[in-house]
């Protein structure tokens, strides 16, 4: 059977706190600025559990109240990227869509296919535009759940992302000992002026021919 992902649902979520005026403007670093504009993807599958009353529903409200929570500490996430220069974090918020699969998950995670498992994540790896981060829950017949998250290269690294859902994943499940990220980047390599660069600005797609 042909695996269909169909979206149901679209929202934007916000943090769940304003973020003050003097942290609206979130400066790029100059590795920042010569990053390529490319989303780092995450799929995290969580089978369902049986002693849990909550319907699909319910589990994205919670994720998306946890999300907003989060965000609160993360909030250059919830902003727009700006000229590839600086973040205008004002709170504009993170696309948050909600999905479902026609299949179990054990269909999927028993024998994976990567070009398949692109259906649970939110958008092409490509399709940076000014968004920092973009996430898709996708729910299987079985009651299980994939939750995925596509972080902006432009704004932060592979170690930023583990970081992010860590800190959602702590949120979601009631701790309130979550680390606070540091946005100092800038600090240690100050912002130049780019003009001229050009870097790579996204995945290349040629076609590979093998003999």
């Amino acid at each position: 059977m042909k695996l269909e992902v169909e979206v149901i649902h679209r929202d934007i979520i916000k943090p769940s706190s304003p973020t003050p005026p003097h942290l609206q403007h979130y400066q790029l670093s100059f590795l920042d600025q010569i990053n390529p504009a490319v989303f780092m993807p995450i799929i995290l599958f969580y089978p369902n559990n049986p002693d849990s009353e909550l319907d699909n529903e319910q589990k994205s409200a919670h994720l998306k109240n946890s999300l907003s929570e989060c965000l609160t500490k993360f909030y250059p996430l919830a902003g727009r990227v700006v000229n590839h220069d600086f973040v205008d974090c004002s709170d504009a918020g993170v696309p948050y869509v909600e999905a479902r699969a026609n299949c179990q998950l054990s269909d999927v995670i028993t024998n994976p296919i990567p070009k398949e498992c692109n259906k649970f994540l939110p958008c092409d790896l490509d399709d940076v535009r000014d968004l920092p981060v973009v996430v898709q829950v996708t729910f299987f017949e079985c009651g299980g759940v994939a939750v995925a998250a596509c972080l902006s290269h432009i704004v932060a690294d592979a170690t930023s992302l583990f970081t992010f859902v860590n800190g959602w994943a702590t949120t979601a499940h009631g701790e309130t000992d979550v680390p606070l990220p540091q946005f100092r980047g800038a600090e240690f390599f100050p912002p130049m002026d780019t003009t001229g660069f050009m870097g790579n600005v996204g995945i290349v797609k040629d076609n590979i021919v093998t003999k």
